[in-house]
C-alpha cells in the first residue's frame, strides 16, 4: 500500500509550491502587496534598530542611507513583476530615491489633508497605463522614528552634522507622534507589459 501511494504523495508534495505560486498570480496587486509591505517594514525597522543601537542616531544616518536603498532594491529583485519598491513622502530626506511621481504627490497631499479625520487609512491603489501602484500609508508610530525625524531643536550636534553630510536636502524633520509620514509604494508591472 505504502509503495503504491508514495509516488502520488511525492508528486503532491513537489507540486504544492506551484499551487501557491498560481494562487499568488491570481491575487490582486493589493493582496499580493500586503505581506510584502509587512515584511519590508519589519526588515527596515530591524536594520534601523540595530544601526541605532550600535551607533546612536548620528551613527545610524549613514547606515540608514545605504540600508534603506538596499532593502528597497532587494525586494524589487525578489519579484520580477515588481518595478519598484520605495517609500515616498512630501518631506523627503533622500529626494533622489523618495520623491513621488505627480500622481503619487496628489495622493500624498490628499492623505495628509484628511489625516486627522482618518488617521489609520487602508492601503490604496493608483492605476496607470504601465503599472499598478499600491500605497501603504506610513504614520510616525514609534519614538525610534522621532530620534531622527522629530523636532530638530532636540537633535544632538552629531546628528545635525550627520544629516547635513548625508542628506544636505533633508526636509524630513518636525514630525510628532501620529503624524502622516508618507507611504510605502509597491509598483507592479501591468500583466500585458
Amino acid at each position: 500500500m505504502w509503495r503504491k501511494s508514495f509516488p502520488i504523495l511525492l508528486v503532491g508534495i513537489l507540486t504544492l509550491p506551484l499551487c501557491d505560486a498560481v494562487a499568488d498570480e491570481s491575487q490582486s496587486p493589493l493582496e499580493r502587496s500586503k505581506p510584502l509591505a509587512q515584511e519590508f517594514m519589519k526588515t527596515l525597522m530591524k536594520e534601523l534598530g540595530v544601526a541605532i543601537s550600535q551607533g546612536g542616531p548620528a551613527g545610524a544616518i549613514e547606515v540608514c542611507k545605504e540600508v534603506s536603498a538596499q532593502v528597497e532594491n532587494d525586494f524589487r529583485e525578489k519579484h520580477e513583476d515588481i518595478l519598484r519598491v520605495r517609500r515616498i513622502t512630501l518631506k523627503t530626506r533622500n529626494p533622489e530615491l523618495h520623491t513621488p511621481t505627480e500622481e503619487q504627490r496628489k495622493w500624498l497631499e490628499g492623505m495628509e489633508q484628511n489625516w486627522n479625520e482618518k488617521p489609520s487609512p487602508e492601503p490604496d491603489v493608483i492605476e496607470s497605463a504601465t503599472m499598478t501602484t499600491v500605497l501603504f500609508p506610513i504614520a510616525i508610530q514609534k519614538s525610534l522614528c522621532l530620534m531622527c525625524h522629530g523636532d530638530p531643536e532636540t537633535f544632538s550636534s552629531e546628528l545635525k552634522e550627520s544629516l547635513a553630510v548625508h542628506y544636505p536636502k533633508d526636509k524630513a524633520t518636525g514630525y510628532e507622534m501620529g503624524d502622516f509620514r508618507g507611504a510605502l509604494t509597491i509598483e507592479w508591472k501591468k500583466a500585458n507589459e
